[in-house]
């Protein structure tokens, strides 16, 4: 079994390398949400919407912030990227993108990518803030921390067409 699932990862984690220069959004975008401004701000926003949303002393949202934000950038790092060309290439695999005349960097695959990134998010940061805090999630709360990511996401999604890549 364990010599099964060492080919496995060995076959995964060894790029081919026809795709080695292989970028789609989803890589893109996750590089600017782990640029230190977008982090830092996106704290400050997370933290008002965590406050806010779970009504909680300063101190403990801090720590429910700092704690969720961390896990969803650590387990994203590796899982937005890997989402978005599962898509990308569902989308062209199938032929589906064929039909809709889909264009890879258009605004379509911006709005998808987009989209992933905040369920993504909100998905982990949610699960943190019940199960490891042991809060209340309501709709309220979840409807505020999907807001704080659609506001924090949008601003790494925005901010790649005023910034070059080299200036972050």
């Amino acid at each position: 079994m364990w010599s099964r699932l060492a080919v496995a990862l060995l076959v995964v984690a060894v790029p081919a390398a026809a795709a080695a220069n292989v970028i789609w959004p989803a890589a893109i975008l996750t590089e600017r949400l782990l640029a230190w401004w977008v982090i830092g701000v996106s704290l400050v926003i997370e933290f008002l919407f965590v406050r806010a949303a779970f009504r909680l002393p300063v101190a403990k949202a801090a720590w429910a912030t700092l704690a969720a934000n961390g896990l969803s950038a650590a387990v994203g790092l590796f899982v937005v990227p890997f989402l978005g060309i599962l898509f990308a290439a569902g989308l062209h695999y199938s032929g589906v993108g064929l039909r809709l005349n889909w264009q890879d960097f258009g605004p379509a695959d911006w709005a998808v990518t987009f989209v992933m990134a905040v369920v993504f998010n909100v998905a982990i940061e949610l699960a943190t803030y019940r199960y490891g805090f042991r809060l209340t999630v309501d709709k309220r709360a979840a409807g505020l921390i999907l807001l704080a990511n659609v506001m924090t996401v949008g601003l790494a999604l925005v901010s790649l067409a005023g910034i070059p890549h080299e200036h972050f």
